[in-house]
């Protein structure tokens, strides 16, 4: 049996340029994350550090080089040794032979060279661990970055939504003093109120107009500051609206998936063992170094009795004194990794409270978002009351416009109180190294869009 296709999962994950109606979060975290200079910078950074990875591979393999000279110079050898024959009856023998010869030496010389390291007491390891935590440092800090963008993300395109609800709010309250205005003009004229009723009526419809301005600016600037992230010069219909759900697992939940997931940690772990890795190339200063050598000469004709057309062997090197402190640079990198160990414990403490922050704020603005229920209820049903009573002659223009005020100030609280949960829902995600998450809420059941 065929399973029935998720239409809003489908739509989310529809590219900006496919949803007709207008731009989803998904579509928008596209964008800003194929524009974000910063994200481009750590791709290139872990290209790099990449590239070293590669390179400290090869640290472990022969090095073999080219070598080319010419050479200027003479060979002088002088030779002397005693005659044992000499002072011999008969043997007019002189008492010492001597030999000079002068040989040019000048001319090309080529020779190709090898030298293989067998054993470094740990420096080349170490050197290939590094650079490969090193990388994982990288991945780590772009997944912190990514992270810090979603979350501001988050904030501005929410913000948008929320500005645009209000202003809508303040528009719909403008019309509506529009037409008590026009209402109290035929009531006046009529001789059913007194000229202040429609006087209070002006102030009220100025009132909500000068409002209605300030939600329009407000929408205009989160507008812009949108744009500015996404750099886009407009900013069209957004389709993933404020929402709440109620389906927020412990605190402990969260604390454990960030413990486990958090990109800072991850990065810090990367650092522990780069300086690990440090410690232990410090300590192979101290070991012998072992290594296979080869030498050929591939011009012989120039070449002297001493040297030889080919030579190979096995080579032991231990430094018996360094012009650098190796005792204090074990002592250097023992402190780094200290320095990693602590700044991990730091960062973790700091990771529990950011999370507890972020979960309180979550549960907070949620029992907020329920609350205002009632009292838009209450103020919907006032205002209705309050509005037949005007018309009856039982009510002022300012009964209807504090039941009005009333309204609208539970609508707004409710949609700060939603925008305030997506915030924090978000960081909370964030923090816990699990921001993918976040979108896939907005395809669960259980989620309630703001309205």
């Amino acid at each position: 049996m065929l399973k029935p296709i998720n239409w809003a999962a489908l739509i989310l994950c529809l590219p900006a340029a496919a949803t007709a109606a207008g731009l989803n979060f998904q579509g928008a975290r596209n964008i800003m994350q194929e524009r974000a200079d910063t994200l481009k910078m750590s791709a290139a950074d872990i290209e790099q550090k990449r590239f070293n990875v590669k390179e400290a591979r090869s640290l472990s393999g022969p090095k073999i080089s080219l070598n080319a000279q010419q050479i200027e110079g003479r060979k002088d050898v002088h030779l002397g040794f005693d005659n044992p024959l000499a002072g011999l009856p008969g043997l007019p023998l002189p008492g010492r032979f001597s030999l000079d010869s002068h040989e040019d030496i000048s001319g090309p010389r080529a020779s190709i060279d090898m030298m293989w390291p067998i054993y470094t007491g740990g420096a080349i390891s170490a050197k290939q661990q590094a650079s490969e935590a090193a990388v994982r440092e990288s991945l780590a800090g772009q997944d912190k970055t990514r992270d810090e963008l979603d979350t501001l993300l988050v904030q501005k395109y929410f913000g948008v939504q929320l500005a645009r609800s209000i202003e809508k709010l303040r528009s719909d309250m403008l019309s509506q003093e529009e037409r008590d205005l026009n209402r109290a003009k035929r009531f006046e004229k009529a001789g059913l109120i007194a000229k202040i009723e429609r006087m209070a009526a002006e102030v009220n419809r100025d009132t909500a107009k000068r409002d209605f301005l300030s939600a329009q600016s407000d929408r205009e600037v989160a507008e812009s500051e949108l744009g500015e992230l996404l750099r886009e010069k407009e900013i069209g219909p957004l389709d993933t609206p404020l929402f709440v759900t109620r389906n927020i697992p412990t605190l402990d939940y969260w604390t454990d998936l960030a413990l486990d997931h958090n990109p800072i940690l991850k990065a810090i772990d990367a650092q522990k063992e780069q300086a690990q890795m440090g410690v232990k190339a410090a300590k192979g200063s101290f070991m012998p170094q072992v290594y296979l050598f080869g030498h050929y000469n591939m011009i012989d004709h120039y070449l002297t009795l001493p040297e030889p057309d080919w030579i190979a062997g096995i080579g032991v090197s231990f430094t018996l004194w360094d012009n650098r402190d190796r005792s204090a640079r074990v002592g250097s990198a023992r402190a780094l990794a200290d320095k990693a160990h602590a700044a991990k414990n730091q960062a973790e403490s700091e990771i529990r409270r950011v999370v507890e922050v972020a979960w309180l704020r979550s549960k907070d603005a949620l029992e907020q978002y329920d609350l205002t229920g009632s009292a838009i209820e209450l103020a919907r049903e006032n205002l209705r009351l309050r509005d037949k009573s005007f018309r009856e002659g039982l009510s002022t223009v300012d009964d209807v416009n504090d039941a009005r005020n009333k309204l609208i100030a539970a609508e707004v609280a409710r949609r700060l109180a939603a925008y305030r949960f997506v915030v924090s829902y978000a960081m909370l995600h964030a923090a816990s190294g699990r921001m993918n998450d976040f979108l896939n809420v907005l395809t669960r059941p259980d989620v309630e869009f703001a309205s």
